[in-house]
Parts: C-alpha cells; structure tokens; sequence
C-alpha cells in the first residue's frame, strides 16, 4: 500500500512541484490549498481539499487517519513585505502551524511533520559557507515567523511527533509567482520585449544568494521525509552564490532583449546581507542529495514558463 503525505500550501509553486515528485515516486498525496484556487493540474492529488488553515473550525475537516506524513508549505513566503506586516507574517505562519499539530492532537493521529523554514534565519556575520550549527539572528518578520515555526516544531517533538525541519535557502524555478526576484525581472523583460517600456528598474543587485531549482528543492523533500532523522535540521542548498545583477545578465542574454538597467533606491530593503550560502553537507549525509539542475537551466525553464503565459 502505497504510504499517504498531506502537503499544505498544495496550490503554491513550491507545492505544484512537490506534488508531481511525490506522485512520480509512488506516493498518495493529499493537498490543501488556501484561497479557493486549487492548483492549476490535480492529476497528481489523490486528494484535494482547500480551506483555510487559520480557521479552527474548518481545520477539523482535515482527516489525519492514514496519513504517514505531513509536508507543510503553507505560510507567506516572500520577504519583501513582511516588513510593512510584520503582525501578518508572524501570526499566520506560526497560527497555521499550530492548528495542524493541535488538530491531530485532537483526532489522536501523530503523523511524522517536515516543517519548512528557511536559511534566511542565519546571523549576517556568520562564516560561510553556513551550516546547521550555524547561529540564527533573524533579519526579518518573515524570518522571525520561521523561527517561532521551527520552536513550535520542537515543542510537538517532545508531544510524540516526529519532527524534522528544512531550512531551504533561495528557490527559484518554472512556476514561481510575483514577488520574487527572478520573477521580477522576467516580468520588466517580458515588458521591453513587448516594447511598453525600455528600462529596468531594479533595486540593490550585488547581494549575492544561494539559489536552488524548486525541482531539486522538492527532491530533497521527498527524501527528508523518507530518509531525514527526527529532530534534526537541514540545509536544503546549492552550496554556492550568485549575484543578482549576474541573474539579470544571464536573463538578458537568454531573453536576447536590450534594455537600460536603471538602480530604484525605493526598491532597497531595510536591511539587507550581503552575501549568503550554505552548506548541504548533512542533509547529503543522511540523504544522498546533491543539487542536479544548473542555473542556466533552471533560468531559461523559468523565462520560459513566464513568457508563454
């Protein structure tokens, strides 16, 4: 019999992505989506229910009898506005995660959890490359709601689950919404291509991040669930980091569009590090996962997938 994972956020990029490496590997997968909008393809849900994980009493629609596995991706991912929400992102991502654990608590089910974090919690004058030992000073709500995600996570540990945390560093691939960096700027060069306007306009790009594919990202979910010790946390990362003006060029040269980049200090965040990447030792260790999908190819399936829309 094939083993059961409930993925929340199902209806997310990360989410789309998860469901199709699970069901390729053999799993039932039963997704929850918020917002009423169910993923664009439900060929790889055996299940799908959408509702809204803050509210307590609709949360009881979610069976845990047979489910051996719980991915949890739901939450406000972007960094960016957490600062102007920081009431927002810190109630919703920690509330969510909470009503999931106290909902099976209720239903006397303790399915294993992956809790996903994420490696913008590490402290800016850490050495790198960053590792799980690695101290966390967070530089963000958005960072600062993951924290309390992962404190809760260990707290349900000590109540019977078996948790395990990722802490998955910048991902990036077809299928990734607004919001985000590389999305940003295909979406400004998808503009000049079609000639409403000659410029981008970007914010500060010689920070420089650790960027997986979202299909290796999701990889090494699948294999945390099935090979990743409780109570532990991983790195999930590319182990190296790029600048964003090198993403842009790279854009630019794939995209084949001319344009003057113009610098928008309105664009600039609050506080931002200027150089982050990891260290996917231990999760390599324990897992066997190595990232496969080099960033050229994962920029041209993103520019792809965006421009064909």
């Amino acid at each position: 019999m094939s083993k059961k994972i409930l993925v929340t956020g199902a209806n997310g990029f990360v989410g789309q992505h998860l469901a199709k490496e699970l069901a390729n590997h053999g799993y039932n997968v039963a997704g929850i989506g918020g917002n009423n909008i169910p993923p664009p393809n439900l060929t790889f849900f055996d299940e799908y229910l959408s509702l809204d994980l803050l509210d307590t009493t609709t949360v009881n629609k979610i069976s845990f009898k047979d489910v051996d596995s719980v991915i949890h991706l739901s939450g406000l991912a972007a960094i960016g506005p957490s600062y102007d929400q920081p009431m927002n992102y810190i109630t919703t991502n920690i509330g969510l995660e909470l009503n999931l654990f106290e909902t099976a608590i209720k239903q006397k089910m303790f399915p294993g959890f992956l809790i996903i974090s994420s490696g913008s919690l590490y402290s800016s004058l850490e050495k790198l490359p960053l590792d799980e030992s690695s101290h966390v000073i967070p530089s963000s709500p958005y960072a600062v709601s993951k924290l309390g995600q992962e404190n809760l996570a260990q707290y349900y540990l000590s109540r019977g689950f078996e948790c395990i945390i990722a802490r998955p560093f910048n991902h990036i691939g077809p299928g990734q919404g607004p919001g985000f960096i590389v999305t940003d700027l295909i979406e400004q060069i998808k503009l000049v291509k079609e000639k409403h306007k000659s410029i981008i306009s970007v914010g500060d790009l010689s920070t420089k991040r650790d960027y997986t594919d979202v299909r290796d990202i999701v990889r090494a979910y699948r294999l945390l669930i099935e090979r990743g010790r409780p109570g532990e946390i991983y790195n999930v990362c590319s182990g190296k980091s790029i600048s964003g003006e090198e993403i842009l060029s790279r854009l630019i040269k794939l995209s084949g569009v001319k344009a003057k980049i113009v610098i928008d200090k309105n664009k600039y965040r609050p506080s931002d590090i200027k150089d982050i990447y990891g260290s996917y030792d231990k999760l390599a260790r324990d897992t066997g996962w190595s990232p496969a999908i080099d960033i050229d190819t994962t920029l041209r399936d993103a520019l792809t997938n965006y421009l064909d829309k």
